[in-house]
């Protein structure tokens, strides 16, 4: 930890030096500039950002992506008033490693934040996975100019790597000042539904648990009660098998207990989530911040990761019933509302002519995630094949983002060339923060500020790779003509007929994907639903998936090992790591919030 912190605090110290290096000379001209500055409210200068993340929310349930049914009028306003991003891709599709890409502009898998087996998130508050210390956040860089940061919402990035103090995957040690929200995910567990998440990954876990528990108690008594063994042999079995197997069968039965909480900076303030007006809480606490920097003139970073609309799909009374598309559409349609009322505040507050504003997701949309009753409660891919957890199809990767920055992105503006979620972090600190990128590591986003405003309308990225875990599934290939994007897909996944999905959810490794050599060549320009393959007896098609190929070897041969964040051994989880508001009950409401009488 000692290392990791050192290595934090250099950084920190080299990005400040290279903001406040500047000739002697210049020390009037910005002081003067600076009380023009204050003066004004900080127009001009030192631009604020407020980045919102849907989870788990398809391209398919916007209105401004085409959806006429749900109502999604402030995230279809940023749209109208900025740009809509049609092609924005993310770098997984799942929560946990999109979001490292997002925070550092680098793809999951070059921090050990990609999975190689079925479990790609990370499951426990109490387990020491994460973000590792030693990558860069957007935040960091933030603060280390100047900025007030804050995170609102969900972290899923880990919390502890040793000990109950360290906190090192925390957002406060990873560029945040400001945390309120839910450190793991929201669960199905969460809820009322009969259906869990374990449960759902893997159907006979339970009753084998079981039967190995209760079986083998039953055996040993029947064999001490016929003197077929002896005290030993018991004490072995029990430790070996039966204890273990009673572990596992308490985690799996006890998500809602071990991961189900709500943390104000370091400190759990309530426990379970009360669900109850809980968006209404975060846009509380998020108008909150800009209230804040709207009287100290500071500039700001903040971050509003949404809850909604993954399971358990929670909703306020005042959207029950809001959309024709039943809890799930309500949840979209309140999520909206919150987005609006973000926005809202930065106008009211006069901050919003001078802050970018960018709305997106984690991942598509979950289309196999199904009610009790049967009913649809996760999102929609639109025109676009597969959903969430399909790392290699753009119903898994390509997201609903619009972006709105007064003055430098023209209202109306549609950009459909391919754009990546690590992008926002070159960008932030080229645009708006005026400084230099990390020059220790490799940063795989691109600054897409002259595409975002007009000056340039190459596209910046000429390859992307599209993994599933730590294997890549598809890649895509912009040749820059302005007319055709290609995609190669070396996988695709065994979905149930007549649907495009698997079960709960499309896993990653052999016995659940269909390899293709060769692989299937598809131009997503002309045919974005990737209907039908191009000939790839064809020499120019030939040529286009040899191009694409050694782009792939080359990225392959450029990773560098790190330590994997997904090894069993960092994802089980730790009883002194599990936190706790009020040991042995673990049983509290937000004193900030209890006049609400949560529920």
């Amino acid at each position: 930890m000692a290392e990791h912190d050192q290595g934090k605090t250099g950084r920190r110290q080299h990005l400040r030096q290279r903001r406040h290096s500047r000739p002697p000379s210049c020390f009037w001209t910005t002081m003067v500039f600076g009380v023009v500055c204050l003066v004004t409210g900080g127009d001009g200068s030192n631009p604020n950002v407020v980045i919102m993340l849907a989870d788990d929310l398809g391209i398919g349930d916007i209105g401004c992506f085409g959806n006429g049914t749900i109502r999604t009028p402030n995230i279809d306003r940023i749209a109208r008033e900025g740009v809509k991003l049609g092609h924005h891709l993310t770098a997984a599709a799942l929560c946990s490693p999109s979001r490292t890409a997002l925070l550092t502009g680098r793809y999951p898998v070059r921090s050990g934040m990609a999975s190689h087996h079925v479990m790609r998130v990370l499951p426990f508050a109490a387990c020491v996975a994460g973000l590792p210390p030693n990558e860069t956040t957007f935040a960091e860089v933030a603060k280390s100019h100047g900025y007030s940061t804050a995170l609102i919402g969900k972290w899923h990035q880990g919390v502890h790597c040793e000990n109950s103090n360290d906190f090192c995957h925390h957002p406060l040690k990873q560029g945040f000042d400001y945390f309120y929200g839910i450190p793991v995910s929201n669960q199905k567990d969460f809820g009322e539904s009969s259906h869990k998440v374990i449960t759902s990954l893997f159907p006979l876990l339970n009753p084998v648990l079981s039967t190995v528990i209760f079986g083998g108690m039953a055996t040993l008594l029947l064999l001490l009660r016929l003197r077929l063994c002896g005290c030993y042999f018991v004490a072995f079995v029990l430790l070996l098998l039966i204890l273990p197997s009673s572990i596992v069968l308490f985690i799996v039965n006890n998500f809602k207990f071990m991961n189900s909480m709500v943390m104000r900076n370091y400190e759990v303030v309530e426990q379970p989530i009360r669900f109850r007006n809980f968006t209404q809480r975060l846009v509380s606490e998020g108008v909150r911040f800009l209230e804040e920097r709207q009287k100290d003139q500071k500039p700001f970073l903040l971050m509003m990761s949404w809850i909604q609309v993954h399971t358990v799909l929670h909703t306020s009374d005042e959207f029950k019933g809001h959309s024709v598309h039943g809890a799930f559409g309500d949840n979209v349609e309140e999520m909206d509302w919150g987005t609006g009322q973000m926005v809202d505040a930065l106008e009211r507050l006069g901050l919003l002519g001078n802050t970018v504003v960018y709305f997106t997701s984690d991942n598509g949309g979950h289309l196999e995630e199904k009610g009790d009753d049967g009913t649809q409660e996760g999102g929609w891919h639109g025109i676009y094949r597969g959903g969430k957890g399909q790392g290699g199809m753009d119903g898994g990767i390509r997201v609903p983002s619009v972006m709105m920055w007064r003055d430098h992105i023209k209202p109306q503006t549609v950009i459909d060339v391919p754009t990546s979620l690590m992008d926002i972090f070159p960008t932030l600190v080229s645009a708006v923060f005026k400084g230099t990128l990390p020059d220790d590591r490799i940063i795989d986003g691109r600054d897409i500020y002259p595409l975002l405003t007009g000056k340039d309308s190459t596209p910046p990225h000429r390859f992307l790779f599209h993994y599933c875990g730590t294997d890549i599934h598809a890649a895509r290939y912009t040749p820059g003509n302005g007319e055709d994007v290609y995609k190669v897909l070396y996988a695709t996944y065994r979905w149930i007929d007549d649907t495009e999905g698997c079960g709960f959810m499309c896993h990653c490794n052999e016995r659940h994907v269909i390899r293709h050599e060769p692989p299937l060549l598809y131009n997503i320009a002309r045919d974005p639903s990737e209907k039908t393959p191009l000939n790839a007896d064809d020499p120019e098609n030939q040529k286009i998936i040899q191009t694409i190929g050694l782009a792939v070897r080359s990225h392959v041969d450029g990773l560098e090992a790190v330590p994997s964040q997904y090894s069993v051994g960092k994802l089980v989880p730790r009883p002194w790591l599990q936190p706790c508001c009020n040991f042995p009950f673990c049983d509290c409401v937000d004193p900030a919030y209890g006049h609400l009488h949560v529920k």
